[in-house]
């Protein structure tokens, strides 16, 4: 190699030194001086960012021209921190159709799943829900996932309970004679009724509970059985009235009054003078049936008998008429006998009937 070689050779290795010198210093230089570098991985596109003072992320984003974000996407760190270099990613939400039921939304999400997307956008599920693709599954962005969920409503639900008329024999009715003594009234049915619905269509429903919220009365008619078969020891014509402590027909039966004797007052038994008639004297009235003595009145005197019917509209439906009032042979018990009653209770203290 000749001399002028060997001058080119060392210009060419000096230059070489000087440049990479150079840029040692230069980088020395930019060290020295402060300089941050950041990078913006916006789904995988990588922008280079150089600056001399922290930038918050935000900032970073600006400078970068990155295109707006939703409130979906995910940035790290937070967009709000200021760093010194480093990257920046952005991971941004995808749109997917979840239709839940007959509703449809567009939303945009991250998630990796699909169980991870219904829990991020608060789509809590029952055991009996179910979810197309299965919530294991990778989320199928720009496809749909569909939940079709089963519900339960619960209603209450009334109906009647209808009444049946009951059929009873009066022995103290004479033959031929009928009323009501109880006014049949429906009764009333709660019903608890469980109804299925699959996507808020009712599919099925059952009775989970029954209560009787009213009972039942069953009507009462009373048919009379009796007749006279006594020969009577003394026979009387009366003015024949009628009364009843009942504003309206017997209802239940247990709304008992007793008479001036003390005996309990119901069909069978009525007020008498008793100078004409003693108390417990036991009578068979034309129209009537069977009666015992057992109440009296200021407004009964001489040949006038008020009889007791279980419900005023029968008292008024008697009104007053003239009749046979025949004083049989027989004790009050000896009638119950004959009836086949058992003894009717007494009142300690006697009431007076006005």
């Amino acid at each position: 190699m000749d001399t002028t070689q060997l001058v080119r050779v060392f210009h060419r290795r000096k230059v070489v030194l000087f440049a990479v010198l150079g840029v040692l210093l230069g980088g020395l230089f930019l060290w020295s001086a402060g300089v941050h570098a950041y990078v913006v991985n916006d789904a995988g596109n990588k922008t280079w960012i150089v600056a001399f003072h922290n930038m918050s992320v935000s900032t970073v984003l600006a400078k970068a021209d990155t295109r707006p974000l939703r409130p979906e996407d995910v940035v790290t760190p937070d967009v709000a921190a200021v760093i010194p270099h480093g990257e920046i990613a952005i991971v941004r939400a995808r749109p997917v159709t979840l239709t839940i039921d007959d509703v449809s939304e567009t939303i945009y999400s991250t998630a990796g799943t699909v169980a991870e997307l219904l829990k991020d956008n608060g789509v809590k599920l029952n055991k009996e829900d179910t979810v197309s693709p299965d919530p294991t599954h990778p989320v199928p962005y720009n496809e749909d996932i569909v939940v079709i969920r089963t519900t339960y409503a619960y209603i209450n639900k009334t109906e009647a309970i209808a009444y049946h008329r009951v059929y009873k024999n009066n022995p103290y009715m004479e033959v031929g004679r009928s009323y009501i003594s109880v006014m049949g009234q429906n009764g009333i049915l709660q019903k608890t009724i469980k109804v299925t619905k699959v996507a808020q269509q009712a599919v099925g429903s059952t009775v989970v509970k029954t209560q009787t919220i009213k009972p039942v009365v069953q009507e009462v008619y009373d048919v009379g059985t009796a007749h006279l078969d006594l020969k009577p020891t003394r026979t009387y014509t009366m003015s024949a009235t009628a009364y009843s402590n009942r504003r309206s027909t017997i209802l239940d039966g247990n709304d008992h009054l007793f008479g001036y004797s003390g005996l309990w007052l119901h069909y069978g038994t009525c007020a008498v003078d008793p100078s004409i008639i003693p108390m417990g004297t036991v009578l068979y009235v034309e129209g009537y049936g069977y009666a015992v003595a057992a109440d009296t009145g200021t407004s009964i005197h001489n040949h006038c008998i008020d009889l007791f019917f279980d419900s005023y509209g029968d008292a008024c439906d008697w009104g007053r008429r003239s009749v046979k009032v025949y004083v049989l042979p027989i004790t009050r018990n000896q009638l119950y006998a004959k009836l086949g009653l058992e003894q009717e209770g007494t009142c300690a203290t006697p009431s007076l009937r006005q």
